[in-house]
């Protein structure tokens, strides 16, 4: 049995070693592009939108619902004198954040609150920050944004505007401030390297 199992085997190597195997040419060349130039997981072979944000969700296409974007608005939200509270008035110039936001669900934004120099600095910082989420709180509450795409955060007088100490510079740097930019969302891939190209 043992003979016989052994003549099979070398038999068998011998067909195998008959056979002739083909290698690629010295000078072949790879016909499709298997390089990743904007970093989205997708191949440019299969890359039909070739400058996503790096970062974003794409489809297996290489697609994504993400716009570049940085925008910063002065919101004209009027606060009084030591205050966080702003009237109803004011709610259209939050709605111009919000409507951005919803258009573009791939962004986050950060809310600045500033202060004027009147009063104690200290203080001045924890009102700019109670400022920025009043505000917050109302691009959540009012207008449906997750609380996660808002981060508030309070500059105090760090970041004057106007440094003359009169009632206009003083109103000039009591405000707030909205910077919405691409949010990190990690890439989510949907295809395997066994994935068919489409034609």
């Amino acid at each position: 049995m043992k003979i016989a199992l052994m003549s099979l085997f070398f038999l068998l190597l011998a067909g195998c070693s008959g056979n002739n195997v083909e290698s690629f040419p010295e000078n072949f060349v790879q016909p499709d592009d298997l390089r990743d130039l904007d970093f989205d997981g997708v191949i440019q072979e299969r890359d039909k939108c070739h400058e996503t944000i790096k970062g974003a969700i794409v489809d297996n296409s290489g697609c994504s619902g993400a716009k570049n974007m940085n925008k910063r608005i002065t919101l004209n939200v009027r606060f009084q004198s030591g205050s966080s509270y702003f009237n109803s008035a004011d709610y259209p110039e939050i709605e111009k954040v919000a409507d951005i936001l919803i258009k573009h669900p791939y962004t986050n934004v950060t809310i600045e609150g500033h202060a004027s120099t009147p009063g104690d600095a200290r203080t001045n910082k924890w009102l700019s920050l109670k400022r920025a989420n009043a505000v917050s709180a109302s691009l959540s509450s009012t207008y449906g944004i997750d609380r996660n795409r808002i981060r508030a955060v309070g500059y105090g007088e760090e970041r004057l505007l106007d440094t003359t100490n009169t009632m206009e510079a003083h109103e000039r740097n009591r405000r707030v401030v909205a910077e919405i930019g691409v949010s990190n969302k990690k890439t989510s891939l949907k295809w395997t390297i066994y994935t068919p190209l489409e034609d």
